[in-house]
């Protein structure tokens, strides 16, 4: 249980907490990444997984590579004129199609996406996913659901993601509050078990730039707490290309000698801007 709310934090830092790509919304802003990026390689775990972005900032293909495992998959996005994913494809190493998933929209009078559903070519239900606005245009609430899960998420006037939740057949899992500074940054990620008890804490520090430099992340079970501090690397062009997470003892500030940091690291390529420039 540990581990598993160790993961949902360390997930939180990045800030895409429980998000899908089927939203509007362009997957380069989703997982963060700034600037013209073409191909971001990601190495972590013993395993490395390459995304491809067009020039819109859509993410196109994935390859996923589990060398241990003997194993590699891929996928392609396809999307409408609009950007709205429509259409997955995942293929196995030797380029045999495994499955493909289908994304249809429902929509309001304004032309905003009130509804989407992902199923199998067969047509089976893989999952949906709901958006509520306020008076003014603005999303609020967005609800995902599966045959077994539903992630719930609400939203300020700025769009930004104040409160998530998380459920499992209709019981309450845990809860997510998000604090942001006078910037607009995410300072502060509480996240609450279904009795409303603090269970864990992430606590960002930027520099001058504006950069996400460190975050804390403290899980609070079973009488022990525990502490991971996070750093990270960045290129000139403002994109994390390096993260360091290891375990602080809490008492004396240091890392234990039997702690092995954890290690992702992302070499990014970027589309040359001159490609876009039209004669």
């Amino acid at each position: 249980m540990l581990l598993r709310l160790v993961s949902i934090l360390l997930a939180a830092i990045m800030g895409s907490y429980w998000d899908t790509a089927s939203f509007a919304e362009t997957t380069i802003a989703t997982n963060e990444l700034i600037g013209p990026v073409r191909t971001v390689t990601i190495k972590k775990l013993g395993y490395s997984a390459t995304e491809t972005y067009d020039r819109a900032g859509h993410l196109i293909e994935t390859a996923i590579d589990i060398p241990h495992a003997d194993t590699a998959t891929y996928s392609l996005f396809r999307y409408d004129k609009n950007g709205h994913l429509q259409e997955e494809l995942t293929l196995d190493s030797n380029g045999k199609l495994m499955f493909r998933k289908r994304v249809i929209y429902a929509r309001d009078s304004e032309g905003r996406d009130t509804a989407s559903v992902t199923t199998s070519e067969e047509g089976d239900f893989h999952h949906a996913e709901f958006f509520q606005y306020d008076q003014r245009g603005h999303l609020w609430e967005r609800l995902w659901v599966n045959h077994s899960m539903a992630y719930k998420s609400l939203f300020d006037r700025l769009g930004r993601r104040i409160y998530s939740a998380r459920y499992s057949k209709g019981e309450l899992l845990s809860e997510l509050k998000h604090q942001y500074d006078a910037q607009g940054r995410v300072q502060e990620l509480v996240i609450y078990n279904a009795q409303g008890i603090v269970t864990g804490r992430v606590a960002n520090d930027y520099d001058d730039r504006g950069r996400r430099v460190r975050a804390t992340t403290e899980t609070f079970g079973d009488n022990q707490q525990r502490k991971w501090i996070t750093t990270y690397e960045y290129d000139d062009m403002g994109n994390w290309i390096k993260e360091l997470t290891a375990e602080q003892s809490p008492t004396s500030g240091k890392v234990p000698a039997s702690a092995v940091p954890l290690v992702q690291e992302r070499q990014i390529q970027y589309y040359n801007l001159a490609e876009n420039k039209v004669p």
